[in-house]
């Protein structure tokens, strides 16, 4: 009869967790355990069967001009081989990085557009009806319906509940497609006689296109009077064969680029929708003249001149290294402007400058050839207006001169040139000044036209005066530039970013050798390359500067304008000494955005040639030197893995050893006991006793079988019986595996039970009524007899592929940690947060010094817990604000 099966006691309920807790552990769960960055696309298996040029940065110190001197050499060097190989294929040059010809015809659009399409997003919310249809396009269809004026009465039967479908927010009627661009063509078929530049760069050529890049456009119409920095960024080029070289800055280093002469057009060709008779060509010749020629029928970025190509190319080339013209859609002309020149741009408030006159000079000298500074204007204001007395808010302009004058009265008076990159004025009117100094206004008198030599007219050009723009411009961009007077040293790390605020353990630290100016800027990576594998993180940069032997900072660094993110900068007077710049970090998650793995996973089938592209440039923008590289931390943890699981394998062969080792053992006890029992020959009286042994020991067993007792309760077994049930029942096990399992159990439960019996025949002993069954002496084995070979089994394991205790502890820890966050995860809270994604979140930055003398030295350092314990804190020694 088998025993009662007993339930397992329920354990006890644990006691409520304190608010303290509750707390800490809504903490420990909302940050991740295994934080990280994605740093590489592409790990490094995928690069092996390639030949790689490049390598990462590391920190240097080199002249500012150095770097830039040889990206030019770089670009005309390619340049040049390319006019040879086009001279040896009697061809014109065709980019093969950028072919926006093929592009276009395929219609895969990738040098138009990014990875991530809104309008062609697939939607799992749309059922099979109309699934295929977007809600723009429905949108549409109902306004040339109504248009037409085919329905009569305008009345028109609608199914409700699948029109509900579209209506939603997550079906934006406005989320449509941007326009798309008719054709391409090169400069010859474009332009009657296409020339480069005429009459050299000047910022009233730049008109602005079907594109958001005023941003660029206005920092281009910035420097474009400065015949230097524009050669210095148009570097080389062959005109007969249709090759273009262009230098421009990413993340503290020059890079080149080369484009071939393949445009934009607004209009499609000739007969592509249709079949028009022209049998003499008149009418393709006039819709060519007509639609198709010109500056004025490129679709994007074009020059005021009919025949002027250097703009439309330039913003080609602008395009190309951030992947497609969708990615220059929208910024700061701030940055603009350190991508065109390498300056560190400092952003101002208008209503904030503390000491105009000085900002005044500064404008002034901006004008000259040499000028240390260019300048950059941005309108902006409260609500959804889109203008304020003509200017546009939310757009860039430019200034493009600052000039002192006096009146027909003997006043002086602060005028400034400034300029739409529109080119013109809209359709409504708007995009220039409509307050003093405007086009027709009353200041306007003969004497000061005569004198400014202003021209009126729709050209996007106007004047105000110095006060006005400080008062209707919210941002004022403020760009040094530096030459080969400046050395630049720069340095790039990762770091985690708390979702707590507060001054970081890492530190840049600056050893200064000779006093004077010096620059520093505090950048994360320009993320415009690689826009939609930015993940879900923004970051806002702060940091503080101060020496290492005082606690009182030096500054407090931050940007002005918080939506421009990208770097934040100080200039200060330094003596000899050694400095420390702490950043502060604050990061904010949008969790609609898509992470990076899902835009890979999403995009490595259906768009691989823009995912190879875009994954390129992240990869080269996160291989520096100081970052960590991600990938080559997980192949170390996959190499330990391996040599984990190495050991493991041989421990087991080990202990298989022992087993069977052990087995053999047992063979030979089995038997030796067979041979003792076996009476040995001639020796009858022997044999006889033997049986009579044996038969005594049966009529034993059967008596106590008949009292009720189990064999293994009332007897001892002897050592060779005891290896001979093991040998046995391992036997069984191999022959039959699925019993295994109830062999072991059983086993276990008969030794329970054999343990019990002991302790109650310890208890009372003369309860057993069976006698203890003794070995005759006449049949063991004398001091001759052979032994079993055990000298060669080991006892334990050898230390040298023992497992390590601290692994194995920590792993099991860290099982035990999660089971039992998970068993105190009751609260509806804890439920949400474990379908939430946990805060990971990781910042690449990078510090750039620039000085004038050479001696400039910087490292990162790590600061200990207790100087971290002051990170809370502000240099006032209060805590962190709401917008600090």
């Amino acid at each position: 009869m088998e025993p009662p099966i007993i339930p397992p006691l329920r354990p006890k309920p644990k006691p409520p967790l304190s608010p303290q807790a509750l707390v800490s552990k809504f903490w420990s769960r909302y940050h991740a355990k295994a934080t990280g960055k994605v740093t590489s696309i592409f790990p490094r298996s995928l690069y092996e069967p390639l030949v790689s040029d490049s390598g990462p940065s590391h920190a240097s110190a080199r002249n500012a001009a150095q770097g830039y001197e040889e990206a030019r050499s770089d670009c005309r060097a390619r340049v040049r081989a390319i006019v040879a190989e086009c001279e040896r294929t009697n061809s014109r040059f065709s980019d093969p990085d950028f072919d926006i010809e093929t592009d276009f015809f395929i219609r895969n659009d990738n040098c138009l557009y990014g990875l991530v399409r809104e309008w062609e997003s697939d939607d799992d919310n749309l059922s099979d009806p109309g699934s295929n249809v977007q809600a723009w396009q429905v949108k549409m269809s109902l306004d040339t319906l109504k248009d037409s004026g085919v329905l009569g009465n305008d009345k028109l039967e609608i199914d409700v509940g699948n029109l509900r479908r579209y209506l939603g927010p997550d079906h934006d009627c406005y989320n449509m497609p941007p326009p798309r661009p008719g054709s391409v063509h090169r400069l010859s078929w474009i332009f009657e006689s296409p020339q480069f530049t005429v009459d050299g760069f000047s910022g009233t050529d730049i008109k602005q296109g079907s594109n958001g890049d005023c941003w660029w456009l206005a920092a281009l119409a910035t420097i474009a009077h400065r015949k230097d920095l524009m050669n210095k960024i148009c570097v080389e080029r062959d005109e007969e064969c249709g090759v273009y070289g262009f230098v421009f800055h990413r993340d503290g280093e020059w890079i080149s680029t080369v484009v071939d002469d393949n445009l934009y057009l607004k209009e499609k060709d000739f007969g592509q929708d249709s079949d028009i008779y022209d049998s003499t060509g008149k009418k393709s010749r006039l819709y060519k003249k007509q639609k198709q020629s010109g500056s004025d029928a490129l679709f994007f970025a074009k020059c005021d001149d009919a025949n002027e190509t250097w703009l439309p190319l330039l913003e080609k080339a602008f395009a190309k290294v951030h992947g497609d013209y969708k990615a220059i859609d929208g910024g700061w002309a701030g940055t603009a402007v350190e991508d065109l020149t390498g300056g560190v741009t400092t952003v101002l408030a208008g209503n904030r400058v503390l000491r105009k006159e000085r900002l005044w000079r500064e404008m002034l000298r901006s004008s000259c050839e040499d000028a240390e500074f260019v300048f950059g204007l941005s309108a902006s204001g409260p609500g959804i207006g889109s203008e304020r007395n003509g200017l546009v808010l939310r757009h860039a302009y430019s200034i493009l001169k600052a000039t002192e004058v006096e009146n027909e009265d003997g006043i002086k008076l602060r005028l400034v040139k400034i300029r739409n990159p529109w080119g013109q004025r809209s359709k409504h009117g708007i995009g220039e000044w409509h307050g003093p100094w405007a086009d027709g206004s009353r200041q306007w008198t003969p004497y000061m036209i005569q004198k400014m030599r202003h021209d009126f007219g729709d050209d996007g050009i106007f004047w105000m005066s110095y006060d006005d723009v400080l008062e209707h411009f919210k941002w004022i961009y403020r760009t040094r530039l530096f030459d080969q007077r400046w050395n630049v040293v720069q340095q790039w790390t990762s770091i985690k970013v708390s979702w707590l605020t507060g001054y970081l353990k890492t530190r840049f630290i600056i050893e200064v050798k000779e006093e004077g100016m010096v620059v520093l800027a505090l950048s994360q990576l320009d993320d415009r390359y690689f826009s939609d594998l930015r993940g879900q993180y923004d970051f806002s940069l702060q940091f503080l500067l101060k020496s290492v032997d005082s606690a009182t900072p030096i500054c407090h660094v931050r940007s002005a304008n918080s939506w421009d993110r990208r770097s934040i900068n100080c200039e200060i007077n330094l003596e000899p000494g050694t400095y420390e710049v702490v950043p502060n970090i604050y990061a904010e998650r949008d969790e609609d955005r898509p992470t990076v793995e899902q835009i890979v996973q999403a995009h490595a089938d259906s768009n691989p040639q823009k995912l190879r592209q875009v994954g390129l440039q992240y990869d080269i923008s996160h291989a520096k030197g100081g970052v960590l590289d991600e990938d080559v931390e997980l192949q170390k943890k996959r190499a330990h893995e391996k040599k984990k699981q190495r050991s493991k394998k041989k421990k087991a062969s080990y202990v298989n050893q022992v087993q069977q080792a052990m087995t053999r053992m047992e063979e030979v006890m089995l038997q030796m006991r067979k041979d003792m029992l076996r009476s040995p020959p001639g020796d009858s009286d022997g044999k006889d006793k033997d049986e009579t042994n044996k038969d005594k020991n049966a009529t034993d067993e059967k008596d106590s079988k008949k009292e009720g007792k189990s064999s293994k309760s009332s007897s001892v077994l002897l050592p060779e019986e005891s290896f001979k049930t093991a040998a046995e029942t391992r036997n069984k096990a191999e022959v039959n595996p699925k019993s295994k399992l109830e062999t072991e159990s059983s086993t276990i439960e008969s030794n329970e039970k054999s343990e019990e019996d002991r302790e109650k025949e310890h208890e009372s002993p003369s309860r057993s009524s069976q006698p203890p069954v003794t070995q005759p002496k006449t049949n063991l084995p004398g001091k001759n007899a052979p032994r079993p070979d055990i000298k060669d089994v080991p006892s334990t394991p050898p230390p040298e592929i023992q497992s390590d205790p601290g692994q194995d502890s920590s792993d099991s820890e860290s099982d035990s940690d999660d089971s039992d966050s998970d068993s105190d995860c009751d609260s509806d809270t804890s439920l949400e947060l474990k379908k939430k994604k946990q805060w990971n979140a990781v910042c690449v930055l990078g510090l750039r010094v620039y000085a004038q003398h050479a001696d400039v030295k910087i490292r990162l350092e790590e600061h200990d817990a207790k100087d971290a314990g002051s990170s809370l804190m502000t240099k006032d020694g209060n805590p962190v604000g709401l917008t600090s």
